[in-house]
């Protein structure tokens, strides 16, 4: 019973590991390649006052983000990406729950 409490508080306070985000923007960054990698990136994200939320896979070199209402320009997001050290290879934009194709930057 005890083990159950602490998983439904960890659950409940999202600290698993997994954030709960509905992504509007998914973009592909050339040389994520590991959990140090990513550390840049998370910093310069949280920074901006639009994002809602992020969640990084490293397995697949993406970067999702969801937004506050208003939509982040891409050359927002690409300058964010290029301060961190990388480099923006696609973006994919999803409006409406259908996604939308690979944009170059």
């Amino acid at each position: 019973m005890k083990h159950l409490l602490i998983l439904l508080f960890a659950i409940a306070l999202n600290i698993t590991g997994a954030p709960n985000i509905d992504p509007d923007v998914e973009i592909r960054i050339k040389g994520l390649v590991c959990s140090s990698c990513a550390i840049g990136l998370r910093k310069a994200f949280k920074k901006d006052s639009q994002v809602k939320g992020l969640k990084i896979d490293i397995n697949k070199g993406t970067l999702s983000l969801e937004y506050w209402g208003i939509e982040i320009h891409p050359s927002k997001i690409k300058t964010m990406v290029e301060k961190s050290g990388y480099e923006v290879s696609s973006i994919k934009w999803f409006k409406k729950g259908k996604p939308q194709r690979y944009n170059t930057p």
